[in-house]
C-alpha cells in the first residue's frame, strides 16, 4: 500500500482526487447510536473551506489505487493566553475495517503526524474522537500492540477535554418561558461593534479560541456559506449592554448527515420525537436509508439527511440567558429543523435546560504528539479554562 496528498494549493488541479476521497467518504458508515454517513455533494474538501484555505489530505490506496483509509489535517490560528498561534486539527480520520489496511495506516500515520508538527510548524495538532464508537477510538487511540517496535511508535494520544455533542429537539409544555428581562435582538449593523467587543472579550478565557479582534471575525464569519450579521441571536440586559449570543447556521449547502440505521436506543428516542411531534412539541428525526424492505430490495432506497442547525459562537453569563437564547435560535429555526452544539463538560452555564428535550453523544478533545514528543504544556492538571469546541468543525 501507498500514500498519496494532496494539499490546499493542489486540490483545483486535481479533481479526480477530489471525487475519490468524496466518494470513500460517502460509502463510509460512521457507527454509533446512529449509523451516518457524510455525503459533501462532490466536494470533499467543501467542509474543510469553511475553517481554513490551509489544509492537506492523505490517502491510503491498494495495490488496485483502491482507497482504504484517509485523513485530513486543517490549519488554523488560534489564540492561547493572549498568544496567536497555528494549530492543525486531524479529522475525517476513517479506515476500512480490513485489517491489513489497519495496520497499514497505524503505520504509516508516524511520518504523516511528524510532519505535521515538525514541517507544517504548528504548535498542536488536535483530533475529535467519538466515544460511543467504540472501533475507531480502540484503532486510533488503544491500538493493539503487534510487537514492542509498533507499540513504541504509536501516536500519543492525550486528553485534553471531555465533552459532549447536544442535540436539542423541543421543550416540555411545562417548561418556563424566557425572562422577561432578557431582551433577544437579531444581529443588526448597529450592534456590530457591541457584539466584536463583547465576543473578543469573552474569547480571551477559552483556550484555542477564534476570534481575538474584528478581522478574525469576519473572517470566521465570512467562511460560512449562507452566513449573515442577521443569523446572530444576541441578549441584552436591561442596560442595553451585551449579555450573551449564539448563531445559528445550517450546513446542509457543505455536506448532508444521512442517518443509515438507529441502534435499539436511538430508534426508541426517534419514536418519542415522533409522537412528541404530533402535539408540536418536537423535530423529528429523518427516516434511516436502511429499512428491511430496502435490504430485501422490494423498495429504492430513499436518502433523508438530518435537518439541523449547528448553533456557533455560544457565549451566555448565565444560564437564564442561555436558555432565553435556545428558545429564540429554536422558534427561528423553523418547524422541521432541531438545534446542534457542543458543550464542554465543566461548563455549567451552557448546560441542556432540564425542561428541554435533548439527547447527547460522548466526544474527547485528544492532543496527538508523535512519541518522542513531550506533552503540551495546557494538558497540565493546573489549566482549568474551557477551549473553544465549535461542533461544525468537527465534521
Amino acid at each position: 500500500m501507498h500514500l498519496d496528498a494532496i494539499s490546499s494549493q493542489h486540490y483545483l488541479q486535481n479533481p479526480t482526487a477530489n471525487l475519490e476521497l468524496a466518494d470513500f467518504l460517502r460509502n463510509i458508515s460512521i457507527p454509533g447510536q446512529m449509523n451516518l454517513k457524510l455525503d459533501r455533494h462532490q466536494d470533499f474538501f467543501s467542509a474543510y473551506k469553511i475553517q481554513s484555505d490551509h489544509f492537506r489530505a492523505y490517502s491510503l490506496k491498494d495495490d488496485q489505487k483502491k482507497i482504504q483509509a484517509i485523513a485530513g489535517f486543517v490549519y488554523r490560528q488560534a489564540q492561547i493566553y493572549g498568544r496567536i498561534i497555528q494549530i492543525s486539527t486531524a479529522t475525517d480520520l476513517f479506515v476500512n475495517p480490513d485489517r491489513r489496511a489497519r495496520v497499514e495506516w497505524s503505520k504509516q500515520f508516524i511520518p504523516v503526524l511528524q510532519k505535521e508538527t515538525q514541517n507544517i510548524e504548528t504548535e498542536c495538532v488536535f483530533a475529535y474522537i467519538n466515544l460511543s464508537n467504540l472501533s475507531t477510538a480502540n484503532t486510533l487511540i488503544r491500538p493493539r500492540a503487534i510487537n514492542n517496535a509498533f507499540k513504541r511508535t504509536h501516536p500519543r494520544y492525550y486528553l485534553y477535554r471531555n465533552f459532549q455533542l447536544v442535540s436539542l429537539h423541543g421543550y416540555y409544555p411545562w417548561t418556563p418561558r424566557p425572562v422577561s428581562s432578557i431582551r433577544i435582538r437579531e444581529g443588526h449593523e448597529n450592534f456590530l461593534k457591541p457584539l466584536i467587543k463583547f465576543l473578543v472579550h469573552r474569547s480571551k478565557f477559552r483556550p484555542f479560541s477564534s476570534i481575538w479582534d474584528d478581522k478574525s471575525f469576519f473572517e470566521k464569519m465570512n467562511r460560512l456559506p449562507g452566513f449573515k450579521l442577521s443569523d446572530f441571536l444576541i441578549a441584552f440586559n436591561s442596560q442595553d449592554e451585551i449579555i450573551g449570543c449564539l448563531a445559528p447556521w445550517s450546513p446542509r449547502s457543505v455536506q448532508d448527515f444521512i442517518p443509515l440505521s438507529y441502534s435499539l436506543r436511538a430508534h426508541n428516542f426517534r419514536q418519542f420525537l415522533k409522537f412528541l411531534w404530533l402535539f408540536g412539541l418536537t423535530r423529528r428525526l429523518s427516516k434511516p436509508s436502511h429499512s428491511a424492505k430496502v435490504s430485501l430490495g422490494l423498495a429504492p432506497e430513499i436518502e433523508n439527511p438530518l435537518n439541523f442547525q449547528f448553533l456557533t459562537n455560544v457565549f451566555a453569563d448565565n444560564e437564564d440567558i442561555f436558555a432565553s437564547l435556545l428558545y429564540s435560535a429554536y422558534e427561528k429555526a423553523g418547524p422541521d429543523s432541531f438545534l446542534l452544539y457542543a458543550h464542554n463538560n465543566q461548563d455549567y452555564r451552557l448546560r441542556p435546560p432540564l425542561h428541554w428535550i435533548s439527547s447527547s453523544t460522548p466526544y474527547a478533545l485528544y492532543s496527538i504528539t508523535p512519541p518522542e514528543i513531550e506533552p503540551p504544556t495546557f494538558l497540565y492538571p493546573s489549566i482549568h479554562q474551557n477551549p473553544e469546541i465549535e461542533a461544525y468543525r468537527m465534521f
